[in-house]
């Protein structure tokens, strides 16, 4: 790796010189490809709610950066809502990994959620149906 490369993760990340040195293949091509990552967001969009006390609606978005974070300053959810996020940990995965395999990761066969909250109905409190997509920025 160059040294404008190994500088900026040393600024990103804290990482010493014995870590980066430590750094397996895997680690290097991801790295190489911090460019991409910032060029996609997860979208996680509501398509049903009901009684969610997050006070989400049809068509609010929590919106991801390709690395995993979320962004609130992109999402228009009114709160950030913990038992919904949670169902989302995989498609960030996903996502992640089809960057950094060089795939369009455009496209999630399987694309819809629930948040963790059962509904009245089934002893919980409210619920929340979502979709799950990708976007090139």
């Amino acid at each position: 790796m160059n040294m404008a490369l190994i500088e900026k993760m040393k600024k990103i990340w804290g990482w010493t010189d014995e870590q980066i040195n430590g750094l397996s293949s895997k680690h290097q091509r991801l790295i190489k490809k911090g460019d991409e990552f910032r060029k996609w967001r997860l979208v996680a969009e509501v398509l049903e709610a009901k009684n969610c006390i997050a006070g989400l609606k049809k068509g609010d978005k929590y919106i991801f950066h390709g690395s995993g974070f979320l962004l609130p300053e992109e999402s228009t959810c009114p709160r950030i809502c913990l038992w919904a996020l949670t169902s989302f940990v995989p498609f960030s995965f996903m996502l992640y990994d089809r960057i950094g395999q060089g795939n369009d990761p455009s496209e999630f066969w399987i694309d819809r959620v629930r948040c963790l909250d059962v509904g009245v109905e089934r002893g919980g409190y409210g619920e929340a149906l979502f979709r799950l997509y990708s976007i090139k920025v």
